[in-house]
């Protein structure tokens, strides 16, 4: 399943490309991975593409983006930002654009979870299939110039097939003539409808814990919530959605490893010390996988169809009998709450 980073990186490819497209015509295609009816998003704008943990937020409005042609949201702006936020800095006009998205109470959010084996692809020219996955790094030019196709999720041969097909559950029909397909192949993801007035209280999202990126991602925090379950382990503790959102497997070995923590300790013995560098770890991974385009296994390609780089670049994870690149020693594998989990038993206390 995708976590923060590669969720992060099909946000910020489709943001290029659909932000401020309106919502012609939208077709349902599988009631039970799109839970709301047709009308309900037709004639709308897409307003604004938001994350919390690994669910999209799409805002929608009656009303295009004010001056939205003349935004500009810049890769320099976005390296310029407060690494502990994703509120990027954007120039004036991207700011009366969030504004007017934030004052707009009688729009609606659109909930998307890819969770298994979902894809989001885009379209420009409807039926084309030259679209080639590319094993390099994203390239630093414009999204809507570079392909005809903008897509993440879960690969397969629907990135290069002509589309819709068998498992292809919903249809945006855009203004442009562009569309969207959400793909499903296993029904495991879901599309849901909400009024924007009731964003707070959607269950899938109150019941999140501070994503590490937030003020909220404290160590009072942490010891707070550890103290009513002293007997778990730590990497189940930083796994759990409820606690902190957004954090999987890849990147809390990852963190545990740079923190020098061993994945089995309880967090009752976790000392004050240890949960600042636990903290200042989850970051440190997380950044990465932002970097080089989240991690390429058998269900994540970003938005620009190229495979994330963070698996050449990970310490722990699938090293499995390879010498610790720290000290040397064999990295070892075990099974915790059902999940591989990997760790430097030198490195590692």
């Amino acid at each position: 399943m995708p976590e923060l980073p590669e969720v992060e990186t099909i946000r910020r490819g489709l943001s290029k490309v659909i932000v401020g497209r309106k919502i012609e015509k939208f077709e349902s295609l599988d009631s039970k991975v799109i839970q709301f009816a047709e009308k309900d998003v037709e004639g709308l704008f897409i307003s604004n593409i938001e994350r919390r943990a690994k669910i999209l937020i799409f805002y929608l409005s009656g009303s295009p983006p004010a001056a939205f042609s003349n935004v500009v949201i810049s890769t320099e702006a976005e390296k310029s930002s407060d690494k502990r936020s994703l509120d990027y800095a954007r120039d004036d006009t991207g700011e009366r654009i969030l504004k007017q998205v934030q004052d707009d109470v009688t729009g609606k959010v659109l909930l998307c979870h890819l969770k298994m084996t979902g894809q989001l692809i885009w379209e420009e020219k409807p039926g084309t299939s030259d679209f080639q996955l590319k094993k390099v790094k994203s390239p630093s030019i414009s999204l809507r110039a570079a392909a005809q196709r903008v897509v993440g999720g879960h690969p397969s041969p629907d990135w290069v097939n002509k589309l819709p097909n068998a498992y292809t559950r919903a249809i945006f029909h855009f203004d442009d003539k562009s569309v969207l397909f959400f793909n499903d192949l296993r029904r495991f993801g879901y599309m849901k409808l909400y009024d924007k007035s009731e964003l707070k209280s959607i269950k899938e999202l109150a019941k999140l814990g501070p994503e590490p990126f937030s003020p909220d991602f404290t160590i009072e925090y942490l010891m707070r919530r550890a103290a009513k379950i002293p007997n778990r382990k730590i990497k189940q503790f930083i796994t759990d959605q409820e606690i902190i959102s957004g954090v999987g497997n890849i990147y809390v070995d990852e963190a545990l490893f740079y923190a020098g923590i061993l994945p089995t300790r309880k967090v009752a013995d976790i000392q004050l010390s240890e949960w600042k560098r636990i903290i200042q770890s989850i970051v440190k991974a997380l950044e990465m996988g932002l970097k080089y385009g989240g991690s390429s296994e058998d269900t994540y390609v970003d938005a620009f169809g190229n495979q994330g780089t963070m698996n050449s670049h990970t310490k722990v994870y699938r090293h499995t009998g390879e010498p610790c690149g720290e000290c040397g020693t064999k990295v070892v594998r075990i099974t915790l709450g059902g999940r591989g989990t990997h760790y430097c038993p030198v490195c590692q206390k």
